[in-house]
């Protein structure tokens, strides 16, 4: 759950710049839970704010679609459901990795019980999720409320660069 907390919340960093890369837009928000919805409102909120059209939908919905008469419905995608196993209606890794190639956008958050599909999308964009309960561990960055886990990482600002965004 740590880890979940601090990858969302560096997310949220990364994602407070993409307007202006961006511009905003269709946004599918798929979700493990409406819970998830709740607690990160403001999150999605600042999203709102800066031009984001959110659409929550369950990951697991039946009607589930990125396409319409083979036109995109949306122009990201953010992933919010790490333990999905598999992602309802005509969404797969195939499609998610063709929505990417076409020019969508995918924010995805993982847990420490990320699903199988995740970690297949993971592959497919170069990188590995280990083994069902694994973390990342810091035994000098971690966070005061930390449990003695170690798995509250804490960056200071002066150790993040200023780089540009990555786009393509």
């Amino acid at each position: 759950m740590a880890l979940r907390v601090c990858l969302v919340s560096s997310i949220f960093l990364i994602f407070l710049s993409l307007p202006q890369v961006f511009g905003g837009g269709e946004t599918l928000v798929l979700l493990d839970n409406l819970a998830i919805k709740e607690a990160h409102s403001i999150f999605f909120k600042s999203l709102q704010d800066r031009g984001f059209k959110l659409t929550f939908k369950s990951a697991d919905d039946p009607a589930l679609s990125l396409k319409k008469y083979g036109e995109y419905l949306y122009k990201h995608l953010i992933l919010f459901s790490p333990s999905a196993e598999e992602f309802g209606g005509s969404i797969n890794v195939q499609a998610l990795t063709e929505f990417v190639d076409d020019g969508g956008n995918i924010l995805a958050a993982a847990s420490s019980s990320v699903g199988d599909v995740m970690r297949e999308l993971a592959n497919e964009v170069g990188f590995e999720i280990d083994e069902e309960g694994s973390y990342v561990i810091d035994h000098l960055n971690y966070g005061v409320s930390d449990e003695g886990k170690h798995t509250t990482i804490v960056a200071e600002s002066e150790n993040l660069i200023n780089a540009p965004t990555v786009v393509g």
